[in-house]
């Protein structure tokens, strides 16, 4: 499995893989765009107070996209990344894949300096097994307060990419998006 940097070439494929994984999200469509147009999408950045947004395609060999990871900053915390937008596609999970692109993007994050990687997750159990890959990485969970409508939990996990036990998310002072990426279910439901 091999890893590039979201492309425009690459971009309605990546959308389709990424609905296909994700087909109750929506703002994975905008983000990706916002990767590979950053000023066309600079009302994203803005709305979401970030500093960055990158993705990288998951191929098998030199075949099409299948699975992706991308890692949002946000302005208001310059030493931390949130994984987002992690998966593969169901043909190209079992085969170490996923372990492969989590921890490529932990050295990509770690390779910059940032002190703390973040992700949030649910309880369901379509990612039981993703949980326990994180887990086995290290990351710690906390469990999160759910949003209107949500019938499960949500967790955020948080590793420290310095070897030093990350402030838990509930503690961090300035927090200014609710989970990256998260929608209310509710509203989500009524604009569709």
């Amino acid at each position: 499995m091999n890893f590039q940097p979201l492309d425009r070439a690459h971009l309605v494929a990546t959308q389709e893989v990424a609905s296909e994984l994700f087909p109750w999200e929506r703002e994975h469509t905008l983000a990706l765009a916002a990767t590979v147009s950053p000023v066309e999408h600079a009302a994203f950045y803005s709305e979401r107070r970030l500093s960055s947004v990158r993705c990288w395609t998951a191929h098998l060999g030199r075949g099409p996209v299948c699975g992706l990871g991308m890692l949002y900053g946000y302005q208001a915390q310059p030493d931390e990344l949130w994984l987002a937008w992690f998966g593969l596609l169901p043909a190209a999970r079992g085969f170490g894949g996923g372990a492969r692109m989590l921890d490529w993007l932990i050295a990509s994050a770690r390779a910059e300096g940032r002190h703390t990687l973040r992700l949030w997750t649910t309880d369901e159990s379509e990612y039981a097994r993703a949980t326990q890959l994180y887990t086995r990485r290290g990351f710690t969970a906390e469990e999160h307060a759910p949003l209107p409508g949500e019938d499960w939990k949500t967790f955020v996990f948080s590793l420290g990419l310095d070897g030093q036990m990350p402030i838990a998310w509930s503690a961090v002072l300035d927090r200014p998006h609710e989970l990256c990426g998260r929608e209310a279910p509710v509203a989500a439901a009524a604009a569709a």
